[in-house]
């Protein structure tokens, strides 16, 4: 298939507001719902990134912007929920790969092994993360959306390499994931709905800067994640923690104006979280 008609075929799968990859969030309304308010962050997004509506088996399940040239994601969006099973056993070789963001028409996330991939390989790997980049490389496949905070219809769906930002073991599984359970076990039961963004800092914005994985796909010097917890009340609550990801891998509480200022001075723009603060 030629490029042209790749993207005319895409063309008619957006059209309907089936497609992954869009312009904007707006233009799927399921999509939209992962963030407060509807609203986006402002200051992230720049013209090497892309917005990906995650689907799986014809469903959303959480928003990323994706860096194209650092193969992570810039954030992930969704609404936290009430984990009722434990991790899925799923080979990384077989984890999910977007098809959309090599041009190849397909509204869904696909496993590797998929025919509809076989004749794109080439593509599909250039535009994104696959499992040989982590390969051997002494870091860890790490969520920046956990699949502990999903249920278990929607925990498969994170387990996707546009999910995944190489991660050392010992933030992994150690001071990130107990942040990542406090939220879980403390932060969601006070809330009728939290909405999290969980994201990176990058280390670099091309192989001859920061630390890259076969000179394909960044480490990341942080993660961070804020959230913004909407209460039973009508109150809300918001509070973020950043993640170093090296010694001494240690996480340290912020506020959302702490963490956007942060962000602001990494990403060269101002950042806003959460539409009016969370506030």
């Amino acid at each position: 298939m030629s490029f042209l008609r790749l993207l005319l075929a895409v063309a008619a799968l957006c059209s309907g507001g089936l497609c992954e990859v869009v312009q904007s969030f707006k233009e799927v309304s399921s999509c939209q719902t992962f963030f407060y308010l509807g609203q986006e962050p402002l200051g992230l997004a720049s013209a090497s990134t892309a917005r990906i509506c995650q689907r799986l088996q014809g469903r959303y399940y959480y928003a990323t912007l994706y860096h194209r040239t650092a193969r992570v994601p810039v954030y992930s969006a969704y609404v936290l929920e009430k984990s009722t099973t434990s991790r899925p056993d799923i080979s990384s070789n077989n984890w999910y790969l977007e098809p959309m963001l090599a041009g190849v028409p397909r509204q869904d996330m696909l496993q590797p092994s998929h025919s509809a991939l076989q004749s794109d390989v080439s593509s599909v790997t250039e535009s994104q993360a696959v499992n040989d980049d982590y390969r051997n490389s002494g870091l860890t496949r790490g969520h920046v959306n956990p699949s502990q905070h999903h249920s278990s219809e929607s925990q498969i769906s994170t387990f996707t390499y546009t999910n995944m930002a190489p991660q050392y073991s010992e933030l992994n599984s150690g001071s990130w994931n107990q942040y990542e359970s406090f939220l879980r076990d403390n932060i969601l039961p006070a809330c009728s709905q939290a909405h999290v963004l969980s994201g990176v800092i990058l280390s670099g914005l091309s192989p001859s800067q920061g630390k890259w994985l076969r000179d394909r796909v960044n480490v990341p010097t942080f993660f961070w994640s804020a959230f913004c917890c909407v209460q039973g009340n009508g109150g809300l609550h918001t509070e973020g923690r950043l993640g170093r990801n090296m010694a001494p891998f240690d996480v340290v509480t912020k506020t959302v104006p702490e963490l956007e200022t942060i962000l602001s001075k990494e990403y060269g723009g101002a950042v806003s979280l959460f539409q009016g603060g969370c506030q």
